[in-house]
């Protein structure tokens, strides 16, 4: 499926979601060149509420995953990637911050979700995880429990934050990590985009943080479906054969499904150089 299918005639068809989806892209970016690709699986879903984005001419990318237990979950998740690309293509050199532009645009898209839900697609959303590069600086955002991790020298850093009741309640140490992994709550978010408490930037300007990739760095974004079903050493194993992104992130999203993933997985690789 055509990610911009919506309106193919106005957006420009910068990545396709196929079946299995994925897009390669090797790109010089001055002074790191990178590779990226991706993969999506619909998995044992009814049908593919996730989708992601690469655009080379701003080098913005995003994975977004419509919330499985709402309504129109694919058509947020679209709506979400549309408009956060939209908000980089217009961006122009000058103030505000990355991380402004980035926080208005999280903003602007929850209230566009908000919209589409008042117009028949009652209780919208979508989380949101991607990496760009504006006025020369790179940034990551997330919001829900879609992730980012960072893989430098075989260690990985992750580079997001979790918006579920479950890790909050790690944040405030009223449970513990092992407890999280295995409750109910981890799947409660607090945090994402569709939700009518998400009405500033300034409240998320926490929620978008600099990254300063070297050679050798490889970022992974992906869906939860993806991430709590795939180990740390197994991305790196897959890195050190030296294959290509989207044969790393095809490898991962069916190894997801092979060791129980019930959901959509999709997962998106960048790796600089």
């Amino acid at each position: 499926m055509d990610l911009f299918r919506a309106n193919p005639s106005s957006t420009p068809r910068l990545s396709q979601r196929l079946e299995p989806s994925h897009f390669v892209l090797d790109l010089c970016v001055a002074p790191l060149r990178y590779l990226a690709g991706a993969d999506s699986q619909q998995g044992l879903r009814p049908n593919n509420e996730d989708q992601f984005l690469i655009d080379p001419t701003v080098s913005f990318f995003a994975v977004a995953d419509g919330m499985g237990g709402h309504e129109s979950g694919e058509k947020a998740s679209l709506l979400a990637i549309q408009t956060l690309h939209q908000t980089v293509l217009k961006v122009v050199p000058g103030p505000p911050s990355g991380q402004g532009i980035l926080a208005q645009g999280l903003v602007d898209t929850n209230r566009a979700i908000l919209g589409e839900g008042g117009g028949g697609y009652h209780k919208m959303g979508t989380t949101i995880v991607l990496l760009a590069r504006i006025d020369n600086k790179w940034w990551i955002a997330n919001l829900g429990d879609s992730e980012a991790w960072l893989f430098r020298k075989r260690k990985v850093q992750v580079l997001s934050q979790t918006h579920s009741m479950a890790a909050e309640m790690v944040r405030q140490k009223a449970m513990t990590a092992k407890e999280a992994a295995v409750s109910p709550l981890k799947h409660r978010l607090v945090r994402y985009l569709g939700s009518p408490d998400l009405t500033s930037p300034q409240q998320l300007y926490s929620d978008v943080r600099e990254f300063k990739p070297v050679a050798g760095d490889v970022i992974l974004l992906g869906s939860d479906g993806l991430m709590e079903y795939i180990r740390p050493n197994q991305v790196v194993d897959r890195l050190s054969i030296g294959v290509d992104s989207q044969t790393i992130a095809r490898d991962l999203t069916q190894l997801a499904i092979k060791q129980g993933s019930p959901d959509n997985t999709t997962g998106l690789v960048i790796r600089f150089f």
